[in-house]
């Protein structure tokens, strides 16, 4: 028996040599292959007037939420710039049969949140106190009071706020960029001024009130302690009546990104340091191919502190606290946008520092490793936002509102883990652009121009409005 077990032992012991020698510590496991999620589909109702409700039952605590989108798509405003936005708050100002003040007591004694804005509302609530919380959302959403105390008093918070932006760089980067990306008469592009809030009347809110606020292409998610035969009832009982128009998408003409690199400078002389955006258009849909290939490239690029734009120039050269890039996507064009607010005196080296990091992931393989960082990001990120029922909800709007093929996010990280450096390489000549890019600069025009020249971009100026600046012509 002693010498069967000494025999037994001494294979083992062979078997465990052997395999040392095979294995090669030094190099990382191969992953294997990425599972196909099981994701419970939500509970799916139409309601007659438009409304698709999506349920999501979890019993795990007593409480339930619910959001209601509007899917409006782009919204141009005008002349009346800024309407939208303060009918959304005014949503929140009481309704025909409750005061403001009698309404807000109503949802602080039901320990219950209610918020409205100009897409819809969200509510949250106790199990026992959510069929309350949600009829008063949907009595704001229906019957908002639209007082003109509430009125003037909202919109001379507005005024306020914009007069306090005045000086803001970065506020001043987002319009003048938002403006000369897509133009100052798209939506996208367009922007409020004083002028325009100081124009506005309560009528111009009631009427953009009554144009997009409707259940017509309305998503309602309700997710929690609650079973989708009950919720389906609520829903019914508080919103299945209301009525209003019928929405349709915009159909916005396509923009086109300039004939060659140009640089744009916003003078503002009091900055401390420049903001400096590199904007190109995309039109990246979310069932595209090009889809995961692209949320990995820009992650590379600029989607975190050990991406190669915040490497190279804050680790690298110190010209700013963090540098970064965000790529869109969806049904109508976005933007690629590298961003960092660095210091005066290297607003010209910043700017060859973001070309350059450009320009190399359109025309170098990214790394084994820079790859493999990306995927793990993005696998973790995803398996976390498992746990959160909110998210999952939200998937099932998201695949109905963009087109998406049902199996979308049960194969997610499939389609992550199949990403290569070939495609890498190849959206990263697509989306990223190096010669027909805007760089837009909002800083002190006096200490950063010269500079700027030298590059050998053509340089415009324009005020903080978007409109071309007049240089004045010093007297000889």
């Amino acid at each position: 028996m002693k010498k069967y077990i000494i025999l037994v032992a001494g294979a083992l012991l062979m078997q465990y040599a052997q395999a040392q020698t095979t294995i090669d510590r030094s190099k990382q496991p191969t992953p294997g292959p990425a599972p196909v999620l099981s994701i419970k589909d939500p509970v799916t109702y139409k309601l007659p007037n438009g409304i698709t409700v999506l349920v999501v039952e979890d019993h795990r605590l007593p409480k339930v939420s619910a959001s209601f989108v509007i899917d409006a798509g782009p919204i141009a405003e005008g002349s009346k710039a800024g309407v939208v936005s303060l009918m959304g708050s005014m949503l929140n100002e009481g309704t025909k049969t409750m005061p403001k003040a009698a309404f807000d007591e109503a949802v602080d004694k039901l320990g219950a949140i209610v918020n409205l804005n100009s897409g819809g509302g969200y509510t949250s609530a106790l199990t026992r106190y959510f069929k309350d919380a949600f009829t008063l959302m949907g009595r704001a959403l229906k019957e908002p009071a639209f007082t003109q105390e509430s009125f003037d008093k909202l919109k001379s918070q507005e005024l306020t706020g914009l007069k306090a932006q005045a000086k803001n760089a970065k506020a001043i980067a987002t319009r003048v960029t938002d403006a000369l990306v897509y133009g100052k008469t798209h939506p996208n592009g367009e922007f409020e001024t004083e002028e325009t809030v100081q124009a506005l009347t309560l009528q111009d809110v009631k009427d953009a009130y009554s144009k997009y606020v409707t259940p017509s292409r309305g998503y309602l998610t309700i997710i929690g302690d609650i079973k989708p035969t009950e919720a389906k009832l609520l829903a019914t009982e508080v919103l299945g009546k209301w009525s209003g128009p019928v929405l349709t998408l915009p159909k916005l003409a396509e923009v086109f990104n300039p004939a060659k690199t140009e640089i744009d400078v916003i003078d503002l002389p009091s900055a401390v340091q420049s903001e400096i955006n590199v904007v190109n258009l995309v039109h990246l849909k979310m069932n595209d191919p090009d889809y995961f290939p692209a949320l990995l490239a820009n992650y590379i690029l600029g989607g975190g502190a050990q991406s190669r734009l915040f490497m190279d120039l804050r680790e690298k050269h110190g010209f700013t606290y963090g540098a970064y890039s965000a790529l869109g996507s969806g049904r109508f064009q976005s933007t690629f946008d590298a961003n960092a607010s660095v210091r005066t005196a290297k607003t010209d080296s910043a700017v060859t520092r973001f070309l350059f990091e450009i320009n190399r992931i359109r025309t170098e393989k990214v790394t084994n490793e820079e790859l493999t960082n990306a995927k793990a990001l993005y696998n973790g990120s995803f398996a976390r936002g498992l746990e959160d029922p909110a998210r999952t909800a939200s998937f099932a709007s998201n695949i109905l509102i963009n087109n998406l093929p049902a199996d979308f996010y049960k194969t997610y990280l499939q389609k992550v883990n199949a990403v290569t450096a070939d495609d890498i390489l190849r959206v990263a000549k697509k989306y990223m652009d190096a010669d027909n890019i805007r760089v837009i600069i909002v800083g002190n025009s006096a200490q950063i121009l010269d500079g700027l020249k030298k590059s050998g971009y053509t340089v415009n100026q324009y005020d903080k409005y978007a409109s071309p600046a007049i240089v004045a012509v010093p007297q000889k």
